[in-house]
Formats: structure tokens, sequence, C-alpha cells
């Protein structure tokens, strides 16, 4: 019983899956950072952080569901 449960418990493990290495993350926390200083600085500034962050977003997105319909069920 205890071997049926451990065999269980190690195909659990095998179907872990981690994504692959994206630039989105950083890039959004740029924009971020961008926007942020902007309210202090300049509207220019909130403008392009805004859209940076906005763009970012939107790639990463799209790139998790293509990656996502793209795994084996």
């Amino acid at each position: 019983m205890a071997e049926l449960e451990h065999e269980a418990h190690a195909e659990q493990h095998e179907a872990f899956h981690l994504p692959p290495p994206s630039i989105w993350p950083p890039v959004l926390a740029v924009g971020i950072a961008l926007l942020l200083t902007g309210l202090i600085i300049n509207l220019v500034v909130v403008i392009i952080g805004a859209v940076l962050s906005v763009a970012a977003t939107a790639f990463w997105v799209r790139d998790a569901r293509r990656e996502f319909t793209e795994l084996p069920h």
C-alpha cells in the first residue's frame, strides 16, 4: 500500500512544470519604475512607463497563453 502511494507521489513530481525564462518580468519592472519616477519628475516619463508596463504585461500574457496551449495534456 505504501509503495503505491510512493509511486503516485513520484508521478506528481514528474508532472511539475516551470515556465521558460522570459524578458517580460524585468521589462515590466522597469516600466513600473519609470511610471512611479515620472510621477515626481515629468508627465512624459509617466506616459513612457505606462506604455512600457502595458506592453510588457500584454506580451507576457501572450507568451504564457501560447506556452499553455503547447503543453501536452
